[in-house]
C-alpha cells in the first residue's frame, strides 16, 4: 500500500469520526489590508482581554469548540431567522505549528487543500504567483486566478493586471475584483467601468466585455453570466446585446449558481435599517431577512457564509447559515482578546476556512476552518512574520478565486 493510500484513509477514518465532509473546492477571498493593519494599531492601544483556552486537545477528531458553537437540531423545525444582531514548502519567514495548540489555543487538524497565497509570498497547492504576495511596488495582492494560461490578479486598493504565460503583461488599469463560473470554467474581471470574461482554462477565444454604468460593479458570476449590482436591483450580463435587469430590495455582495441565488443586504446604514438577506437570482424576490450579512455561498450552494450586519470594521464573528432559510448552523464562538477574524475566506468542502491573527503583539497569523457541526481548528502553519507591520499594508492569506 502506497504512502497516498494510508494517508487517504487516514484521512477518510478522521472525516468519518469527525463527521464532517470535504469536497475540496475554494472560493473568492477579500482584501484584508486594512482590517489587520488596524487591528494591529488598536490592540497595541488596549489591554487585551484573558481569554483562557486551556485543555484543548490536539487531535482532529476532538471538538474542544463545539459546545461553544451553535448548531441546527435536525430533529425539530428550524428556528425562524433571527432579527436581533449577534452578540509547499516554508520559507525562512514563517514557522510551521508541526504539533500542539494553534494560535489561541484552538486545536491542529488537517491542513486545508485550497490554493491559497500565505503572507510570505509563498503559494500552496499551486505553481508560484509571478511577484509573490506583492507587486514590485509593494502593493499587496487581493485577488487571483488562472486565466488563459496565465494570471489575472488584483492589487489592493484597487488594480488588476492580467498576464500571460510567460509573466508579461496583457492588460492593466483600475481595478480589483475577479470573478468565475461555479465551475471554473469562466473568469471574469473589472477594469474601470468595463467587465470582461471568457473561458479561464488553456488558449480559449471569445472573450466578452459590457460597459457598466457609474453606479454598477461586478459582485459574482451566475448561469447567464456575470453579475453586477446597481442603484436599484442588480443586472446579469448574458451576452454581449442581452441584459437582464432584476429590479430587488437586495444590494448584492455574493451569488450562487447552483443555488440560483443572491446574497446581500437590504435597508441603509443612514435610515437604520439594514439587513442581511438572500434572494431568487432570476427575479430578485426576497427569501430571507436577518441579522447576518451573507459573504460567500458554498460550492453546491447549501450554505452560505456571513457576518453580523452590525459590524463594521473588525469582524466579531463568523457564521454558516442555511442558505435557503437563513436559519444559523455554526458560529465562532466568543474569540474577545484572543483572536482577530478575517473576512478573507474559501470552502474546503462544507468546512469554512477563513484567516485570524492573535489579538496580542505577536505577528502571527493563520488559516482555521469552521465545520458545520460546530468546530474550530487551525488548517494552516502558523506563519510568524515580523515585520508584518512594514508589509506595506499586506492583508494576509489570499485564496484562489475558483
Amino acid at each position: 500500500m502506497s504512502i497516498d493510500d494510508l494517508e487517504q484513509r487516514l484521512r477518510s477514518s478522521l472525516d468519518h469520526q469527525a463527521a464532517h465532509q470535504s469536497d475540496h473546492q475554494s472560493g473568492h477571498g477579500a482584501d484584508l489590508a486594512d482590517v489587520f493593519g488596524r487591528a494591529r494599531r488598536i490592540r497595541r492601544r488596549r489591554t487585551a482581554l484573558v481569554v483562557s483556552a486551556a485543555a484543548v486537545a490536539v487531535v482532529a477528531v476532538a471538538v474542544p469548540a463545539g459546545a461553544l458553537l451553535a448548531s441546527r437540531d435536525t430533529s425539530a423545525p428550524p428556528p425562524p431567522v433571527s432579527t436581533v444582531s449577534p452578540t509547499p514548502t516554508p520559507t525562512p519567514a514563517q514557522t510551521p505549528t508541526a504539533s500542539g495548540p494553534g494560535l489561541g489555543g484552538l486545536p491542529v487538524g488537517p491542513q486545508t487543500r485550497l490554493t491559497y497565497l500565505d503572507p510570505t509570498g509563498v503559494m500552496h497547492n499551486g505553481q508560484a504567483l509571478p511577484g509573490g504576495a506583492r507587486s514590485a511596488d509593494g502593493t499587496p495582492v487581493s485577488a487571483f486566478t488562472a486565466y488563459h494560461g496565465g494570471w489575472l490578479i488584483a492589487y489592493a486598493p484597487d488594480r488588476l493586471v492580467q498576464l500571460d504565460s510567460t509573466g508579461h503583461v496583457v492588460r492593466q488599469g483600475k481595478g480589483g475584483t475577479i470573478v468565475t463560473s461555479s465551475d471554473g470554467t469562466q473568469a471574469a474581471w473589472q477594469i474601470g467601468q468595463t467587465v470582461s470574461a471568457g473561458i479561464a482554462s488553456g488558449m480559449g477565444e471569445g472573450e466578452t466585455s459590457w460597459d457598466l454604468k457609474p453606479t454598477e460593479g461586478l459582485v459574482g458570476y451566475l448561469g447567464a453570466g456575470p453579475v453586477v449590482s446597481g442603484a436599484q436591483g442588480y443586472t446579469i450580463l448574458a451576452g454581449p446585446d442581452s441584459l437582464s435587469d432584476i429590479d430587488s430590495a437586495i444590494t448584492p455582495t455574493t451569488v450562487s449558481q447552483p443555488a440560483d441565488a443572491v446574497g446581500g443586504v437590504v435597508g441603509t446604514v443612514a435610515n437604520d435599517d439594514q439587513q442581511g438577506a438572500l434572494a431568487d437570482a432570476e427575479t430578485g424576490e426576497l427569501y430571507w431577512k436577518g441579522a447576518w450579512t451573507p459573504l460567500s455561498f458554498s460550492p453546491d450552494g447549501k450554505y452560505v457564509a456571513a457576518i453580523p450586519v452590525v459590524d463594521n470594521g473588525d469582524v466579531s464573528a463568523i457564521a454558516i447559515l442555511d442558505a435557503q432559510t437563513g436559519t444559523l448552523i455554526a458560529r465562532t464562538p466568543d474569540l474577545s482578546g484572543q483572536l482577530y477574524l478575517g473576512k478573507n475566506m474559501a470552502w474546503d468542502g462544507d468546512r469554512l476556512v477563513f484567516d485570524v491573527a492573535p489579538a496580542d503583539l505577536q505577528d502571527e497569523q493563520a488559516l482555521v476552518a469552521l465545520h458545520t457541526d460546530g468546530r474550530l481548528e487551525q488548517v494552516s502553519p502558523t506563519l510568524s512574520t515580523p515585520n508584518m507591520d512594514n508589509f506595506a499594508g499586506a492583508g494576509g492569506f489570499v485564496f484562489m478565486t475558483r
